[in-house]
């Protein structure tokens, strides 16, 4: 999507319409998203229906057809998408985010045939301050695209050795004094004992890596966020075997690491005045010789024992291990972690909403407001002791890592790392049903964690 100041006599104009005022061109159609060619002109016209019922729903699925259409560079005149409750800054920031989205570059691909001629889009803008906050949206919508790359490359290329690698060269270009990013290898993860997270990693042909990126961007702020994101570069369940219906897929297990370094980035490059640290835990979950089993009792970095009941509830481990390093070596004020955490959430909730918890009121109508900016959908889910129970009745350790009940197994696993958390702010997005549908990446909540991030105040 490119921005211009003026239209070209030469290419196609596409301008949107109300049916209360249509062009007076008389064979134009008026059906809601029906576009009108009129080729001698070099002009097009979109109906968007009647402009009393207009509204955000109504201008994505217009964008959506123009975007899909892909059969002329048209230039778009963005004024005249404006009506009821949609002013010129919704608009724009639509248009950049469904065409970076559908059309955008750098998404993975294998294919040897040859890419279809691209089709680009100009949006005519010529308000100086929406062009300004454009060019910010347009930023962010390259972060969301640069998780998605992460998220689509197949698991055996993107290992865990590999995808702290790739999270390390999103940052090299980034000339900030107060960026910092290190990669740990299995030697320093063992030496900091996070137990929970090499058990997971035992069936692993991969060393684990945790990938620790840290941004001052506010030094005289004693506030600091921690972003922990679930790095499973692929779940089989380990010994507790996914069946064949729910293993594919599974290449999209490291979608909260992919968006936490995503959105970091974002962070960074925003200079937003706050200070976060990202926690990056990066495994596989294989079955082995050497991998972990059912019954196994394992000491967390927090000291805390877990007896393993479930192979397959391995990401609450290595994000435990993970939330446990970030207290113990950034002491952060709130703690945010993203992970395709548990299939019960897509009970609950389907791929239309991220589950969020919170253990503050104030924390949660932050993110809330931060979602709704950048129109991205978050339901809040409850902490309660009472899904904490089976969880704390192990006979043999602190913890078991899974609730068999088969009731709330995502409030369950919510309140199993609530534990570790050493009573600091929390809040868990647990991202399963979001995060990817089918062969589509979503880098689901890159724009909000950043939005929450730069909102931030003490």
């Amino acid at each position: 999507m490119k921005l211009i100041s003026k239209e070209s006599k030469t290419k196609f104009i596409l301008k949107g319409f109300f049916e209360e005022n249509k062009p007076k061109n008389k064979n134009i159609l008026i059906s809601l998203n029906s576009i009108t060619e009129y080729v001698e002109k070099n002009e097009a016209f979109i109906c968007l229906g009647s402009k009393k019922s207009y509204n955000l729903n109504i201008l994505k699925d217009a964008i959506n057809k123009i975007v899909k259409l892909n059969t002329r560079n048209f230039q778009i005149d963005a004024k005249t998408f404006v009506g009821n409750n949609i002013n010129l800054e919704n608009v724009v920031n639509k248009f950049i985010d469904i065409d970076e989205y559908i059309n955008g570059e750098n998404l993975y691909s294998a294919k040897t045939s040859k890419k279809p001629e691209k089709i680009y889009l100009e949006l005519i803008v010529n308000d100086k301050e929406v062009i300004s906050k454009a060019n910010i949206t347009l930023k962010i919508a390259h972060l969301v695209n640069e998780a998605r790359r992460l998220q689509a490359t197949p698991p055996n290329i993107c290992n865990s050795e590999w995808l702290a690698k790739e999270i390390q060269t999103m940052f090299k270009d980034i000339k900030n004094p107060n960026l910092k990013v290190k990669v740990l290898n299995k030697k320093e993860i063992e030496k900091e004992k996070m137990g929970l997270f090499l058990s997971v990693n035992k069936g692993s042909a991969y060393e684990a890596r945790l990938v620790v990126v840290e941004y001052n961007g506010n030094p005289k702020s004693k506030e600091k966020i921690a972003l922990i994101g679930k790095g499973i570069t692929f779940d089989s369940g380990g010994y507790n075997l996914k069946p064949s219906q729910h293993i594919q897929g599974m290449k999209y297990d490291m979608s909260g690491a992919a968006i936490c370094a995503a959105a970091m980035k974002g962070i960074v490059e925003l200079n937003g005045k706050v200070n976060v640290c990202a926690i990056l835990p990066l495994t596989d979950n294989k079955i082995s010789s050497k991998a972990q089993t059912p019954d196994s009792i394992w000491t967390s970095m927090s000291g805390k024992t877990v007896e393993v009941n479930n192979t397959d509830a391995e990401g609450r481990l290595i994000l435990a291990d993970a939330i446990t390093y970030s207290i113990k070596k950034f002491n952060p004020t709130q703690i945010i972690d993203v992970a395709t955490l548990t299939g019960a959430i897509i009970i609950s909730l389907g791929t239309t909403f991220t589950g969020a918890w919170s253990t503050c009121d104030l924390a949660y109508e932050r993110l809330l407001k931060a979602a709704n900016k950048q129109d991205e959908l978050i339901w809040r889910m409850p902490f309660h002791e009472d899904f904490l129970k089976n969880i704390k009745a192990s006979n043999f350790a602190d913890y078991k890592n899974t609730d068999l009940s088969g009731k709330g197994g995502s409030i369950s696993a919510a309140m199993f790392l609530k534990e570790f958390t050493e009573n600091k702010k929390y809040i868990h997005l647990d991202i399963a049903g979001t995060g990817g549908d089918g062969e589509n990446p979503r880098g689901t909540m890159v724009k909000t964690l950043i939005q929450f991030a730069l909102d931030s105040k003490e």
